[in-house]
């Protein structure tokens, strides 16, 4: 049943359907809604109770047709629009922490980032599995990898687990790789009783013939707890250049590993004592260096 649309406003992404039209500003600059196969509008971040009937009340609409996702973002008035074709776009991230989400898509101009409450999440994975449904389809996973053979599900924490189970739950096959649980890591020479730690994110590295994932969990906020952010990052081998590994001249004992798309460059962390997933990432750090040569 149709509505109006400040009726029907709140924190939700509403996929473009007869009961949920275009927003009147963006109509004009999407067109017709049938020529694409997946067409979503994103909502202002506001209380309900402070918008009006007659205020624009979407901040972005995002589509994707069989060549390209579409980004028309509100400005003021009117909208600005970019194009993403599907041979460009070398990654996606999801990230959540309790409400706040963001998608990420990476191109070779630099990342488009699109802001999203995670009440919707459902949606923006299925945006998520459109998009990753046009990387290269052959096989592209570099030869020599040498993931942690010691490694086994039972050592992940709880909160990887749940994304890789959400994640196999999907239907996505994988190998695991790497484990690096949330971690503290001392400034250099400043290891004193009053200096506190700087904790680093834990990562759970997995693959398959076609993608590299990064399974990101967030920062504990104190020993034991964590502060609720997962973020899950798909990566197309055939877009990744290179991986570059450097000890980090500011936190003891700890190595960064670097990510090099065409556009981006992400970044994880480990302890460089931690063996079974550094000779995982330098074995990745070798076989795309052989691949390029």
């Amino acid at each position: 049943m149709r509505v109006s649309e400040y009726d029907a406003f709140g924190p939700w992404v509403y996929e473009i359907d007869s009961d949920h039209p275009l927003p009147r500003l963006f109509a004009p600059a999407v067109g017709d809604p049938a020529a694409y196969r997946m067409l979503l509008k994103i909502p202002r971040n506001i209380e309900r109770r402070k918008a009006t009937p007659d205020m624009n009340l979407y901040d972005y609409v995002v589509g994707a047709d069989g060549e390209a996702v579409w980004v028309w973002r509100r400005q003021e008035d009117g909208v600005e629009r970019t194009r993403l074709a599907f041979r460009d776009i070398s990654g996606i991230r999801l990230y959540q922490r309790l409400l706040h989400g963001v998608c990420t898509l990476y191109g070779v101009a630099g990342a488009v980032e699109l802001p999203y409450n995670t009440v919707s999440a459902a949606v923006l994975w299925r945006f998520a599995e459109l998009v990753r449904g046009h990387f290269p389809q052959k096989s592209a996973a570099p030869a020599g990898l040498r993931p942690d053979a010691s490694l086994r599900e039972t050592d992940v924490d709880i909160w990887l687990f749940n994304q890789m189970r959400d994640l196999r739950e999907r239907g996505v096959a994988f190998t695991m790789d790497g484990y690096q649980p949330c971690r503290g890591a001392y400034p250099t020479g400043r290891r004193l009783p009053w200096t506190k730690p700087e904790e680093f994110a834990g990562t759970l590295y997995l693959h398959n013939a076609r993608e590299l994932f990064l399974l990101r969990s967030g920062k504990p906020e104190k020993k034991g707890e964590q502060k609720y952010s997962a973020e899950f990052t798909a990566i197309a081998w055939e877009a990744l250049q290179g991986v570059s590994l450097e000890a980090d001249m500011k936190h003891e004992n700890t190595l960064l590993a670097s990510f090099h798309l065409p556009g981006a460059s992400l970044r994880t962390e480990t302890d460089s004592a931690a063996g079974g997933t550094a000779m995982f990432l330098e074995s990745l750090r070798d076989a795309l260096a052989a691949r390029q040569a």
